[in-house]
């Protein structure tokens, strides 16, 4: 199975927020992933094929094939793959007991949808040029709340070694059952948590064509800052 990215993480870091790929091609044979759009503009959720947008307002739209994505993981997932639970978890317990068979390979997680006691997500405005850097974005960001709500969670793995051009370790996104809530979870908890992975031991790397991606230097050491924006 193939994992595809557009866009690098520190070049993201860097405020490389340009369009990298429309959402038709980005989303041509694939449906379960996330990222974000061109301008920074919301967290992605890509499932079942539909590319939605959890907005820094609170609300979830839809996007259309020649909006276009800045930075974003998507695959084609295999639903025939066994479910696995796990109970009384937290986002915490979540990065330490999903652990992959194989930690270098990529993974894509789903969810079906499940009861969330707690949810905290987070969203940022879109920005315009000349773009700030991530970290900038980050802390204007807005965060919202939510008790007692049903929905999903689509989430990728990348290996250390990709550190840089991803985030190694988990990421997660959230979409409200109603398609109206979502966005990068910051935290959660949940009593049952049921989800299915897939293992990707191919990985598709499409490049921002832009000129400023020319300029970024992509081995400047951002794990400081990744961390404090993806915490």
């Amino acid at each position: 199975m193939k994992f595809y990215q557009v866009n690098t993480l520190n070049s993201l870091m860097l405020g490389n927020f340009d369009r990298t790929v429309s959402v038709k091609d980005f989303m041509n044979g694939k449906d379960t992933g996330i990222g974000t759009y061109e301008g920074l503009n919301g967290e992605a959720i890509f499932m079942d094929g539909v590319a939605y947008n959890g907005t820094a307002d609170g609300n979830v739209k839809i996007m259309k094939d020649d909006d276009y994505v800045a930075f974003g993981t998507v695959c084609k997932f295999d639903n025939s793959v066994s479910y696995h639970t796990l109970e009384n978890v937290d986002l915490d317990a979540l990065k330490k007991d999903i652990v992959p068979d194989n930690p270098n390979y990529f993974y894509v997680l789903k969810t079906d949808k499940i009861k969330f006691d707690t949810m905290h997500v987070r969203s940022c405005y879109p920005s315009e040029k000349p773009y700030p850097t991530l970290s900038q974005v980050a802390s204007c960001q807005r965060e919202f709340h939510y008790q007692n709500i049903e929905g999903y969670m689509i989430a990728v793995w990348c290996p250390q070694y990709v550190k840089g051009i991803n985030l190694p370790g988990w990421h997660f996104h959230f979409l409200s059952a109603d398609k109206t809530k979502g966005g990068h979870i910051l935290g959660m908890s949940a009593k049952e948590f049921v989800y299915q992975l897939n293992a990707c031991n191919e990985f598709d790397l499409t490049l921002p064509t832009n000129k400023e991606f020319a300029t970024r230097d992509l081995c400047e050491d951002l794990s400081a800052k990744t961390k404090a924006v993806e915490g």
